[in-house]
């Protein structure tokens, strides 16, 4: 009888245990799934490849924007609820970005470097810059109030060393200056970042995402400002989904304390939010 209780009480100790385990795994994240669909879900792309979105944001009150399709189709949720969907014939689907009231996409297809301005309550167009650079553009981010672009050939602006040059526009659409890197961060702090992603500041210290391709997990570091690795996380890739074509910085943001990533599961887009207080 006694061997019997013991065993019982083993077992009952066994299942609280991977209870705990699995409960405590989960606490650091939630997710929202919503159906890939460019009519009343998420808008998107898909090929013989893959499945693309260009754009995704995530506001201060939690609001996920996407911007995707074949043409332009803008799409704002409130966890699964559709709040507003827009479309355009303005501009292709490219990378969105929220600040006061704003969003704000930068169409450099075909080299037409337009800026344009959208009200975040609806999506109307509120302003468009028209060719803000004539350069071509390789790359651009945006980050706090400004326009950051990855620029060929712009020596009549810019003293250019080098054939590709960095360069900083605020949100009007009016050029400000040469930076040193995408970031626009000091060198010392470039270096920091190495070949990780900079996802953003969080209180004192900075978080970076970074892939680890032998075990296939999703790798988040904390440091502070001189580079010091004050905390690491591995996540298998399998919790986040499928990564649409790229695996872009685009859908990896770092808002309210929380990192937004952007995935897939079957037909749905699958945002994951990491609470930083639990992950780290």
């Amino acid at each position: 009888m006694f061997l019997k209780n013991k065993k019982y009480y083993f077992l009952l100790f066994i299942v609280y245990y991977f209870m705990t385990v699995a409960c405590s795994s989960n606490d650091a994240y939630k997710q929202v799934m919503i159906v890939l669909n460019n009519n009343n879900g998420v808008p998107f792309y898909h090929d013989e490849f893959d499945y693309y979105i260009d754009g995704f944001e995530v506001d201060n009150e939690d609001m996920f924007y996407f911007l995707g399709g074949d043409n332009a189709i803008l799409a704002c949720f409130k966890d699964t609820q559709l709040i507003y969907r827009k479309q355009y014939f303005n501009f292709k689907a490219n990378q969105i970005y929220t600040i006061n009231n704003r969003l704000y996409v930068f169409d450099y297809m075909y080299e037409k470097n337009n800026l344009y301005v959208l009200d975040k309550a609806n999506g109307n167009i509120i302003n468009e810059y028209q060719n803000i650079i004539k350069n071509r553009v390789n790359s651009f981010l945006f980050r706090d109030t400004s326009l950051i672009i990855e620029v060929f050939n712009y020596q009549d602006k810019i003293n250019m060393k080098t054939e590709i040059g960095f360069v900083l526009f605020n949100l009007n659409g009016e050029f400000d200056k040469q930076v040193k890197n995408i970031y626009n961060v000091s060198e010392e702090f470039y270096d920091i970042v190495g070949g990780a992603d900079f996802l953003g500041q969080w209180e004192d210290n900075y978080v970076f995402w970074d892939y680890d391709l032998d075990n296939r997990k999703y790798v988040f570091l904390l440091k502070n400002e001189e580079g010091k690795i004050l905390a690491t996380k591995r996540i298998g890739e399998e919790i986040f989904g499928k990564p649409f074509y790229g695996n872009p910085i685009e859908h990896r943001k770092l808002r309210n304390g929380v990192i937004y990533i952007l995935g897939r599961k079957g037909d749905n887009a699958v945002i994951t939010k990491l609470l930083l207080s639990k992950l780290f």
